[in-house]
């Protein structure tokens, strides 16, 4: 495992761009959430500090004056990478205080929400939620859905910010409760369409797991645990199995499986797909990184 390892951050310290940060493939312009991912894995294994350091700096000349971060630094609207860049730079060390206008703007960003009561009882009806509980949107002004709405849980359960977002993340814990499937675990949204019940994935699941083990562990259900890890296995993927493992060390489990697999799955450059995303994703499930 240790030479798994080795191979993976050399391929990511080999990707790292000129400017400091990752794209999606090493052939591809620097991006916030491949950046954070890296830094995440970065940090998780307490390795490549001049790299660290070259993607906080980075992801500081990203940021939008309002608190947010966009997809790139070219991006002027923020959205759910503001809680990857949240989530990472605080692992990274960066002072709390840094990121009080960031926890702000996650805070107050807008979700579509029905308050109709007509409009309300139709959508419960349709899709079997409360249309009134909200998540987190993947850009504001949208619906909420079941990753971004974990990813920024996670963001704000870091640190000392949990107590100033205790009611958000209370309502946010309401919301995965309510769009539970109902053989237990997350599918990206509604549980439910015209009546039919949705199957739990893996990415949803494993992020809902984690986000929920970091606010509210109790509110995690047997069969919630059930559903990732077959639903992991089914998918196969790099980001399902890396997720799965990571969301499984939150809980104090592991699956040989699937750690079996992802292991295979490097490739001789010591990548995961030659994605810097996804061997971030990779190296923090084979050694258990938590969020």
């Amino acid at each position: 495992m240790r030479e798994v390892v080795r191979q993976g951050l050399k391929f990511l310290t080999g990707a790292q761009n000129d400017d400091g940060g990752w794209g999606y493939s090493p052939e591809m312009p620097s991006a916030v959430e491949p950046t954070c991912a890296v830094l995440l894995a970065l940090s998780t294994l307490s390795a490549g500090e001049t790299a660290r350091q070259r993607a906080v700096g980075w992801l500081w000349r990203a940021y939008h004056e309002d608190g947010s971060w966009g997809i790139a630094p070219d991006d002027p609207e923020g959205g759910w990478q503001t809680a990857w860049a949240v989530l990472a730079l605080t692992r990274a060390g960066e002072p709390p205080e840094k990121l009080a206008a960031s926890v702000e703007w996650l805070l107050s960003v807008k979700t579509l929400r029905f308050t109709d009561d007509e409009l309300q009882r139709d959508i419960e009806r349709i899709l079997d939620i409360d249309p009134a509980l909200r998540g987190w949107p993947w850009l504001p002004g949208q619906a909420s859905w079941v990753e971004p709405t974990a990813l920024t849980m996670l963001a704000l359960a870091a640190g000392p910010f949990a107590p100033r977002a205790a009611e958000r993340l209370a309502e946010a814990v309401q919301y995965l409760n309510d769009r539970r499937c109902r053989a237990g675990g997350w599918n990206v949204g509604n549980p439910v369409m015209l009546g039919a019940p949705l199957p739990p994935r893996a990415h949803p699941t494993a992020w809902a797991l984690m986000a929920l083990n970091a606010v509210a562990p109790e509110a995690i259900l047997p069969r919630d645990v059930a559903a990732l890890k077959e639903e992991m296995h089914r998918d196969g993927g790099t980001s399902a199995l890396a997720l799965g493992l990571m969301a499984l060390a939150h809980l104090g489990q592991d699956d040989g499986e699937a750690r079996r697999r992802l292991v295979a799955a490097q490739r001789d450059d010591g990548s995961w797909e030659h994605n810097p995303y996804h061997t971030a994703l990779a190296l923090m499930g084979l050694r258990g990184g938590r969020l």
